[in-house]
């Protein structure tokens, strides 16, 4: 069951075709053990945009481990559902569609039949994922949202769990367990707790990963996300990247473990449909979470669906940072004029030297996203560059990243906003991020208050920042061009800094 599983294996024959994506749209129909969803994907990006993502829970694996076969109901509403996404494919003009069917279809006798019929209908690649490979492709998920994930990534479906090890850009030891809450539920034989328990303990490596992050992936642990976030009340509903010490995360684990579905109906942020199955998914989750003892618990929105489609990409493509590629791609579209984003980079450059990698990917973030609310009333361009951003559907980016994004943008179009305003992203961020996204909105207002958006005249004027003063330094034919607002909003961005602002000829 354990064994080194590297990032890089080429696909072997049988396993589903990895080979580079083309242009178009993607769609990925993933058959799960108590769902089927189709997500079909703008294009082949480094930052996955959904256009469409439709689920309907179909039951494949209930009573798999006691008949041996596939809930038969399921097997029928399975494929009508398929032939309807299959037609929306069509009509969304997708170029690539692929089905990956999981521990159900692959555990029951009659997985093959249920592979057949879908070998008859045209316009769909079928494959049946081996447990290898949904724990490959579920990392690769992890690695699609989190670039820098490093830790113990577990994917928790209806009928197992995938772990794996995740770090240095990289794939190691993975296993994969039958031990989904719904298959559990259904098999009639033993005590589901006990082979839950029984089975983590039986993954050796477990204990080379302590002290580590613990990634969780799947429905059932993004519920209980939901809930820990509505008893912590935590003020953004966002679930990928969502951080959790390990003991708090644990603490509210081991009580829902022991709760009835009739307690658990009464709890806010716990869905009907997972009642049932939630005890058995915080069991799991509590006895991960006793193994690896980790500093924290990040969930991820992003899994095997993601993976698959991460492994589609270009090497080209992978390198790029998933929140830099998010930004280039929607920026352009929220662009008014020619002022490029990496000429407003380049002129903040010298302010900013010294700023960290994270700092970097931030400020990058920002010159692309900073025309994002030009076409809005100006009374409320700041607001909506706020909402927009706190909520943008952008992987690679925490939830404190997120803060000091938005409040950044804040500042790129008012320069005092009030604290209720961006009480949110306050919550979320600190000291050091707050002073950052102040800085950087502020230098952001001022540069497009010196080009009026035009590119060309940034580099004939230089801002530069001294012990003293943050200074713009001004050619002679320049210099009559500088109006009141400029002065003003060049002393916005020195106080932003706690210095004086200075306008000193070239």
């Amino acid at each position: 069951m354990d064994g080194p599983q590297i990032a890089d294996a080429r696909p072997e024959e049988g396993r589903p075709d990895e080979s580079p994506l083309g242009k178009g749209r993607v769609g990925i129909i993933d058959v799960g053990s108590n769902s089927i969803r189709l997500v079909v994907y703008e294009r082949a990006s480094r930052a996955p945009l959904p256009v469409f993502n439709e689920k309907v829970l179909c039951g494949l694996a209930r009573g798999l481990d006691a008949t041996g076969r596939l809930n038969p109901a399921g097997v029928e509403m399975a494929l009508a559902n398929i032939d309807r996404f299959t037609t929306l494919a069509h009509n969304m003009k997708v170029t690539s569609l692929d089905l990956l069917a999981t521990a159900a279809v692959r555990d029951a006798s009659d997985g093959a039949d249920f592979m057949a019929a879908l070998a008859s209908r045209p316009g769909i690649k079928a494959h049946i994922v081996t447990g290898q490979d949904e724990a490959r492709f579920s990392g690769f998920g992890v690695m699609c949202g989190m670039p820098d994930a490093s830790g113990v990534m577990g994917d928790l479906g209806g009928g197992s769990l995938e772990l794996v090890a995740l770090g240095n850009g990289g794939i190691g030891a993975s296993s994969t367990l039958p031990v989904g809450p719904l298959r559990l539920m259904s098999s009639g034989k033993g005590d589901p707790k006990k082979t839950v328990v029984e089975a983590i303990e039986s993954v050796r490596w477990l204990r080379e990963e302590t002290g580590k992050t613990f990634y969780a992936v799947g429905g059932a642990w993004r519920s209980f996300a939901r809930l820990h976030m509505e008893q912590a009340g935590y003020p953004l509903h966002i679930i990928h990247q969502y951080d959790s010490p390990s003991d708090e995360a644990r603490a509210v684990a081991r009580l829902i473990a022991v709760q009835s579905a009739k307690s658990l109906e009464k709890m806010p942020g716990v869905s009907r449909r997972r009642v049932d199955t939630l005890p058995l998914a915080c069991l799991a989750l509590d006895r991960l979470l006793a193994a690896l003892k980790p500093r924290n618990v990040v969930f991820s929105a992003f899994g095997l669906r993601e993976g698959f489609y991460y492994s589609r990409l270009s090497e080209g493509e992978r390198q790029r940072h998933p929140l830099i590629a998010f930004a280039e791609e929607q920026g352009a579209d929220w662009r008014r004029f020619d002022l490029t984003p990496t000429e407003i980079f380049d002129w903040l450059s010298p302010v900013f030297a010294g700023e960290s990698d994270a700092e970097r990917i931030l400020r990058t973030a920002a010159c692309h996203l900073s025309d994002i609310s030009w076409n809005d009333h100006p009374d409320y361009r700041a607001e909506q560059a706020y909402i927009r951003v706190l909520h943008l559907p952008a992987p690679g980016m925490s939830h404190r990243d997120r803060a000091i994004l938005a409040m950044t943008l804040t500042y790129r179009y008012k320069s005092d906003p009030k604290s209720a305003a961006i009480e949110t992203a306050l919550r979320l961020s600190d000291g050091k991020g707050r002073a950052f996204a102040r800085r950087l909105g502020a230098c952001l207002r001022l540069a497009y208050n010196l080009s009026g958006g035009a590119p060309g005249l940034l580099p004939k004027i230089l801002l530069r920042r001294t012990e003293r003063d943050l200074r713009l330094i001004v050619p002679s034919e320049q210099q009559r061009s500088l109006g009141d607002i400029t002065a003003r909003r060049l002393e916005s961005a020195a106080e932003a800094f706690d210095l004086k602002s200075a306008i000193v000829p070239a």
